[in-house]
């Protein structure tokens, strides 16, 4: 993943994108400090100074990944840009594949599997598994299109189709069955935070992955990564909305208008509930 990104600073010298690597790169040292201490305390520490000491870490880590957010945000336009569609930077793809695989599960559940391959000109799942079905799927999802953030999208997508793929047994009879529990229930909402999580932590890693380990080591910049994606889907799972979507249609505006409250909402979570 590379560094160069794809925003055209509204201003020279972009004081967000800028902002936003630092916040990254702080990441990286907290998580190294804290490492360190885990694997090396001071002898002239208690463990009850070594708690605190890492306490403290644990905030640096998170308010600097929260920055680095935030300032990626306010550098693609803001987060009404963003949630809108409107930013080409972050958010149109996004928003464009979360509706896409709403709107086909929501088909496969109402229609059957087996009607809805009909009507994409498959007519057999005579030696197909599971998997074969569910990459069929992922193509009729996936954007199609060149660019870091359709990129972002459809990696994001992968992990939603994996987990889809765990919830699913080789037996294609159950198909129908977990796809209209997936939907009637508020899985499908789970696998849109999952989504939008992802989404923003692959934006960060296509932007930052490099430059990182360029300066802190590819240990380092691994670590960093790794903190930085199980922080940011602990706060959305911790933050759980408690709207049903049992009753939305995601074939509608009515889904188009609740993926985008929900990425609004996820995206207040991760910026640290600030703008």
């Amino acid at each position: 993943m590379g560094t160069s990104h794809r925003y055209k600073p509204g201003v020279k010298g972009e004081p967000n994108w800028g902002n936003a690597s630092a916040a990254v790169t702080g990441v990286a040292g907290a998580v190294e400090e804290s490492e360190a201490l885990d694997n090396n305390p001071p002898a002239n520490l208690s463990p009850a100074q070594i708690a605190k000491k890492q306490s403290a870490l644990g905030k640096r880590i998170s308010t600097g990944y929260h920055h680095a957010v935030r300032n990626l945000v306010r550098a693609a336009g803001g987060r009404g840009k963003v949630t809108s569609g409107s930013s080409r930077a972050i958010g149109h793809a996004g928003i464009y594949v979360a509706g896409s695989f709403s709107s086909v599960f929501n088909e496969i559940a109402n229609n059957g599997l087996v009607e809805w391959l009909r009507q994409k000109g498959v007519y057999s799942l005579d030696g197909k598994s599971c998997h074969d079905i569910i990459d069929i799927i992922r193509q009729y999802i996936d954007s199609g299109i060149a660019g870091m953030d359709e990129t972002a999208a459809n990696n994001a997508l992968e992990c939603v189709m994996d987990y889809l793929e765990e919830r699913m047994s080789d037996d294609l009879d159950s198909f129908d069955e977990v796809m209209s529990r997936i939907v009637a229930g508020d899985e499908l909402k789970d696998m849109l935070d999952l989504f939008f999580g992802m989404y923003i932590y692959i934006h960060l890693s296509q932007d930052f992955e490099e430059k990182l380990e360029y300066e802190r080591g590819t240990v380092a910049m691994k670590n960093a990564m790794d903190e930085i994606k199980d922080q940011i889907l602990d706060d959305i799972r911790s933050a759980r909305s408690g709207r049903s979507v049992a009753v939305i249609d995601w074939g509608s505006s009515e889904g188009e208008a609740f993926i985008k409250t929900e990425f609004d909402r996820i995206l207040f979570i991760l910026q640290g509930h600030e703008d």
